[in-house]
């Protein structure tokens, strides 16, 4: 089922599977958000427990398996609305029999959606609802479409960070699991990315210890968005060749290392929540046009 809310300047559409955005129309007509199709069937999913892939699709948690699918499995449960006005909603995901097979933890996750201005807040927030510590890794994966307009093309754009990155990005192997003695591609004092295709031929541009907390996606007349998240560490930059969008990733934890011993809780980044403790992130969208 679709919701939507929506104020002057935004309207924005809301699936209760995975709590996923769908579309974010701006008053002017634009769609950002870039549609499922047969290369990447989704637009917006949240990754919860894991980021990426766990080596070989399994891990040990308490010396117990579990197969746990690349990103979690958040993005395909059902959620329930728990509020909703014009410019806000607020949905919610129990654990339950089907979760707990994968990852063996009682948690209740709210997702709550704000439109203010031509702003889009996304907040997400983890309880642990259980007895015992619980780890976990999360992260986000808009897509946004890029080019926006017609006849531009994906090298109009460029993405300019707002602290200057110099970093090398982990290689991804075929598996899907990082590899931090390889690099994909090294950057030094980055400050603006010119988009080619070609940085994405092997997969994502994975910024481990991001400094920046604010990034612009915009074209050669500085239209498109502003993408802010403040508390994540780690930032991915992903599409497919020819594919006509962008991922932005704001991460805590990304894929098992290459050589990892598939215990859950020896993780990068992996975040631990005592018992009724509950962890809250958030990122945000603004709208340049």
């Amino acid at each position: 089922m679709d919701f939507i809310i929506k104020n002057e300047y935004l309207e924005l559409t809301v699936s209760s599977r995975g709590a996923e955005k769908q579309k974010l129309v701006s008053s002017k007509g634009i769609n950002y958000l870039r549609q499922p199709d047969n290369i990447w069937n989704r637009t917006a999913p949240f990754l919860f427990p894991n980021v990426g892939r766990v080596k070989g699709n399994y891990t040990f948690i308490n010396d117990n398996r579990y197969d746990l699918p690349q990103h979690g499995f958040l993005r395909d449960q059902e959620f329930e609305v728990m509020r909703q006005v014009d410019d806000e909603i607020a949905l919610v995901n129990l654990s339950n029999e089907e979760t707990l097979k994968l990852f063996p933890f009682m948690y209740k996750v709210i997702v709550q959606y704000q439109l203010k201005d031509k702003e889009l807040i996304t907040k997400v927030s983890i309880t642990n609802e259980d007895n015992t510590v619980m780890p976990f890794n999360i992260g986000g994966h808009p897509g946004f479409f890029c080019p926006l307009y017609e006849n531009e093309e994906f090298t109009d754009y460029r993405l300019v960070f707002n602290k200057q990155e110099t970093f090398n990005a982990p290689s991804v192997e075929s598996d899907g699991t990082l590899n931090f003695n390889k690099f994909s591609e090294e950057f030094k004092q980055l400050k603006e990315l010119k988009l080619d295709y070609s940085y994405f031929e092997i997969d994502a541009i994975v910024i481990p210890r991001v400094k920046s907390k604010e990034v612009k996606l915009i074209n050669k007349n500085n239209k498109g968005i502003k993408f802010n998240y403040e508390d994540f560490l780690t930032l991915a930059i992903w599409t497919r060749p020819n594919a006509g969008f962008l991922c932005l990733e704001p991460w805590i934890g990304y894929a098992d290392r290459h050589n990892s011993n598939h215990q859950f809780i020896e993780k990068d980044n992996i975040i631990k929540l005592n018992p009724s403790e509950e962890k809250e992130v958030k990122y945000t969208i603004t709208i340049i046009d």
